[in-house]
């Protein structure tokens, strides 16, 4: 067989051979007295091989060692393994894509009813709606819009596990406990413009209510916050806190503040 004759039977390109050539996966046939490859039919078995693996995802470069492990023990162990690891690999993929698929859904069945698109649980997606809508002091409702969007960057991350953003639904949508929150928020909105001196005590109040509300989460979200909370309590303790760019408020940075200290003490006595 000349090589158009032997891609058309193995139901290939003339450039695939000429690429499984160069890689060694093929090797070059006899050439006739005109100078054309010959190839044969142990040829072709080996082509639709390599073809067929390819197809089952094995990779290239692993090939030859493939065709050659039929009476080495040795290479039978290694290519166990290499099997064993391809499908770990391709399990690992598909339920990643299912993953996606899954989220996919859930976004086109939101959107399908009306919904905005959000990584938040819709249950908390729709409480700081409420909030947000419902209140009519423009500084409180900055407040919630920017705990929203905070309570997004933490869903977002992928670091938050589905607990953690369920205690929170759970608080928001209790009617008492969201009355709770909302008042704290009240007082943290109320305290923008202020001289943190002259609102010491008011700081501390409002950063222990917060505190309670975040520590109630952490407990029941694996100490995420809290982990965090102790890493950002270490820069904003050396002075490398960015907060003055997230909160320009003095106050309310005071307030941000104590509660990273809080949360990060709470969760190193737990420890």
């Amino acid at each position: 067989m000349r090589i158009g004759e032997l891609a058309a039977a193995a139901d290939t390109t003339v450039r695939t051979i000429r690429h499984y050539h160069r890689l060694g996966l093929l090797p070059e046939p006899p050439r006739s007295s005109n100078g054309y490859r010959v190839y044969s039919l142990e040829d072709l078995v080996r082509l639709m091989r390599i073809r067929w693996l390819a197809g089952s995802g094995v990779p290239l470069g692993a090939i030859p060692t493939i065709v050659g492990t039929a009476h080495d023990g040795e290479a039978r162990d290694d290519l166990t393994a290499d099997l064993e690891a391809l499908i770990a690999d391709l399990d690992a993929q598909l339920h990643a894509l299912e993953g996606k698929r899954h989220a996919l859904a859930v976004m086109l069945e939101g959107h399908r009813r009306g919904e905005n698109l959000s990584p938040l649980p819709e249950p908390l997606v729709r409480a700081f709606a409420e909030l947000i809508d419902g209140e009519d002091d423009p500084r409180t409702r900055e407040v919630f819009e920017h705990e929203r969007d905070s309570w997004e960057i933490v869903a977002l991350s992928g670091q938050a596990p589905q607990e953690f953003l369920d205690a929170a639904t759970a608080v928001l949508t209790d009617p008492a406990q969201r009355d709770s929150v909302v008042a704290l928020y009240r007082r943290f909105g109320a305290l923008a413009g202020r001289v943190p001196g002259d609102v010491a005590d008011e700081i501390e109040t409002v950063a222990a209510g917060l505190t309670g509300f975040l520590t109630v989460l952490t407990d029941r979200g694996d100490g995420v916050f809290a982990e965090w909370a102790a890493t950002a309590a270490t820069y904003a303790a050396n002075g490398e806190s960015m907060m003055s760019e997230v909160l320009p408020d003095l106050a309310q940075r005071a307030v941000a503040i104590r509660v990273i200290a809080m949360v990060a003490d709470a969760a190193g006595e737990r420890r």
